[in-house]
């Protein structure tokens, strides 16, 4: 199975942290759950979704044409692994643990997943949290699914834990890449909206000549009175409908205020780099594999400096950004790139924008498992994702939200930001969402 020109710029920064020691670029899906796990549904259903779904053991090699593409031909059917764990003094099966957020930690900074090699892309950890709750953790690589595909892998084991049958696979055929010169002509947009970005002096949280650690991440769990309070600013800000631009300028408005701590002397420019679905309709986008666009918007100083203002304005370019037909004219500048060896991927973006990626990734899902109440039979109190990143940029800010539950996600690399940083980070976004981060 080919993987898509957006797969190879995940395969870039999957190489990038490989060479740097930084790991794998995996992430970790977490449901919260009422009860207590039904272990033997649970067994059943990896073991179906294991036998339906090969490219969950396939791995990940170049052929003669240099294009990325998922053995399945030589993946047997094996059911995903499903591992159990128990929080300190909780009975229940599995390897006693003392914190479940050091535990996810640690999966994310594990070598379990090898996209490379034969074996498991995905992994199913259930851990019993307390005699009336349990977490689903799926840990999984990012160049295997992005968020929407998660959301549509979630509602399939949903649909077999309750309904017994899942829909028909999903079927995508190859699309021939044009030719490239032509692939030059649809991409010279966008190549000629990148020459802007130098003006700035882009920077991010990576430190240059230190080598970045260990994956760590920060979740704030907003409840129920929280999260109405960051909407009702949100629609005073924003309107109620634009979750896009407050929830990424919030996240820039927080990275800006640290790069201007380190570097009081300048004025930040932030770089943001945010996911655009190439498939407008959810339902019609895949299972597995990546199909959003960079949508990489460069925000001034001035263009920051009131958060209302820099919401709308950043609605605007996203606005012009479609008008202009810029994501197709990514789309072909990713399918020049496609056939380029991974480690040699960034490259050329780190030339030309002297040793970075972007100032930080920022997505914000929406709805965490729309329609999806329950699963193996528990009701789902909560979810949200703890995506890996790589350094440059070093950050990534993540917002979420399961039925009236907001929550925030900060991923960073060790050595990117300090302890004082976070908390300057974590004032920020408190100012901008109208409540502390928790």
């Amino acid at each position: 199975m080919r993987t898509t020109c957006s797969d190879g710029f995940l395969l870039g920064l999957e190489s990038l942290m490989r060479r740097s020691g930084q790991g794998r670029h995996l992430a970790a899906t977490v449901l919260e759950c009422e009860g207590r796990p039904d272990l033997a549904e649970i067994r059943r259903i990896a073991e179906a979704m294991g036998t339906r779904h090969p490219i969950l053991h396939a791995r990940n090699s170049r052929g003669g044409d240099w294009i990325a593409r998922w053995r399945t031909d030589e993946a047997k059917p094996a059911p995903v692994p499903v591992q159990c764990w128990r929080l300190t003094g909780v009975e229940g099966e599995g390897e006693e643990i003392s914190s479940l957020e050091e535990w996810i930690g640690g999966q994310l900074n594990g070598d379990g997943i090898d996209i490379h090699a034969p074996g498991p892309n995905l992994v199913f950890h259930v851990v019993a949290t307390s005699p009336a709750s349990w977490t689903f953790v799926l840990v999984w690589s990012h160049s295997l699914l992005d968020a929407v595909g998660m959301m549509k892998f979630l509602q399939q084991l949903a649909a077999l834990s309750t309904a017994g049958a899942l829909p028909d696979p999903d079927h995508e055929e190859d699309v021939a890449t044009p030719a490239v010169p032509e692939l030059y002509r649809l991409a010279h947009p966008m190549i000629e909206e990148m020459r802007r970005f130098p003006s700035w002096k882009i920077r991010s949280l990576h430190r240059r000549g230190s080598k970045p650690g260990t994956s760590r991440f920060y979740l704030g769990k907003f409840d129920e009175e929280a999260t109405a309070v960051v909407r009702a600013k949100m629609a005073q800000t924003a309107g109620g409908l634009l979750l896009f631009p407050y929830f990424a300028v919030c996240a820039s408005r927080a990275v800006q205020a640290v790069i201007a701590a380190r570097h009081p002397e300048e004025r930040i420019a932030i770089l943001l780099t945010l996911p655009v679905q190439r498939q407008s309709d959810p339902a019609k986008r895949p299972l597995f594999r990546n199909h959003m666009i960079p949508y990489t918007v460069l925000l001034e100083p001035d263009e920051l400096g009131e958060l209302k203002g820099a919401a709308r304005g950043l609605y605007r370019k996203y606005a012009d950004f479609m008008r202009r037909k810029l994501p197709g004219s990514m789309h072909a500048l990713m399918q020049m790139m496609e056939r380029c060896p991974s480690r040699f991927y960034n490259v050329p973006a780190f030339l030309y924008m002297r040793g970075e990626i972007c100032s930080l990734f920022h997505s914000h899902t929406g709805e965490f498992v729309p329609g999806v109440e329950r699963i193996f039979g528990s009701r789902i109190v909560n979810g949200y994702h703890v995506p890996s990143v790589s350094s440059p940029p070093g950050i990534g800010i993540f917002f979420s939200e399961h039925q009236g539950l907001l929550t925030l996600t900060i991923s960073w690399k060790d050595g990117c930001m300090s302890p004082l940083e976070l908390d300057l980070m974590k004032q920020t976004l408190s100012e901008d969402l109208g409540v502390p981060v928790p």
